[in-house]
């Protein structure tokens, strides 16, 4: 027995078997936008599904409803001033999604140099220090630089540093990778001091620690002594307008000996002024530095500024 279905009727059934299909792929989905800082919902928040320019808009209130084509869809959330998420579906119907504030954070201290005049209230009076920070690398900037005191009597004080500054970072905190050398000639003692650390800032706020190695002879008995000990600090900034002051100290114990070091340092538009304590068996040192810091461009940023003036300028 044959059965015949005219063709019209054979195109209608599949017409609606493939409607059909796409109905029962098809999923409304449902959700709301909330924003990390305070909690409440993040109206015109974009939602797209990824792979079509299938999309729709929160409301004013952070919620949404969007027909995807696959219960698997994989969802892009943005919004201006957050990070983007993207998130698979995996047949929910209904979702709430957080979006992170975006930090795009420039600390404004790479490509510079900075020069300071230093003066000794106690043993070393005259002095100078220069600081070289090398463009960004690895999000990072290095910061090598050296400082110098002395009485021209043969008393010394001599500061060498290598900084790491923010090679981590994100919105809340970033650390800094620090290695300090000191050097001081006295009446009575010589001393050699290495300091590894790592700063911790959050917010105003600073944690130091580290470890440091203390090699102190004695010229007076002729006896050389190797310390080790580690070093733990804490320091804050001051934010005021139009002078921004940063207050840290930190100290390291070897047994009978201590070694402590204090910093005021006020930053203006002009210059940098700082005062500096540094104590070390019957060596203390207060020092008070003046200076300014200048910025520098590579050989690359000087072509490009080059052009644009040359753009800028009337043919």
């Amino acid at each position: 027995m044959h059965f015949r279905f005219p063709l019209k009727r054979t195109i209608s059934l599949l017409f609606f078997l493939l409607s059909a299909s796409i109905c029962i792929a098809q999923v409304e989905v449902k959700g709301t936008i909330i924003s990390n800082e305070d909690g409440l919902g993040i109206p015109s928040a974009k939602i797209l599904e990824l792979g079509t320019k299938n999309e729709t808009l929160s409301d004013l209130e952070g919620n949404f409803h969007l027909t995807v084509s696959n219960p698997n869809a994989t969802l892009e959330i943005s919004f201006i001033g957050f990070i983007t998420k993207k998130i698979e579906l995996k047949g929910q119907n209904s979702i709430s999604v957080t979006l992170k504030p975006d930090c795009n954070i420039d600390f404004f201290d790479s490509q510079s140099i900075s020069i300071y005049s230093l003066v000794g209230i106690n043993y070393n009076p005259i002095g100078g220090q220069i600081d070289f920070a090398f463009p960004n690398f690895s999000k990072g900037t290095l910061i090598p630089g050296i400082a110098f005191q002395s009485n021209l009597k043969g008393n010394h004080f001599l500061n060498g540093k290598l900084e790491y500054k923010h090679f981590i970072f994100n919105c809340d905190f970033d650390l800094d990778l620090n290695w300090y050398h000191r050097r001081v000639n006295f009446n009575d003692f010589n001393s050699v001091t290495n300091s590894f650390e790592t700063s911790f800032n959050y917010g105003n706020f600073r944690l130091t620690a580290g470890y440091s190695n203390l090699n102190f002879s004695n010229l007076v008995s002729d006896a050389t002594q190797n310390f080790s000990a580690p070093v733990v600090g804490v320091g804050t900034w001051i934010n005021t307008k139009p002078v921004r002051t940063l207050i840290s100290g930190k100290v390291a114990l070897y047994g009978t000996r201590k070694e402590v070091i204090t910093q005021a340092t006020f930053y203006t538009k002009y210059f940098e002024l700082f005062v500096n304590y540094y104590d070390l068996d019957s060596f203390s040192q207060l020092t008070i530095g003046i200076g300014k810091t200048f910025g520098y461009l590579n050989k690359s940023q000087k072509q490009f500024r080059q052009q644009q003036n040359n753009l800028k300028s009337p043919s």
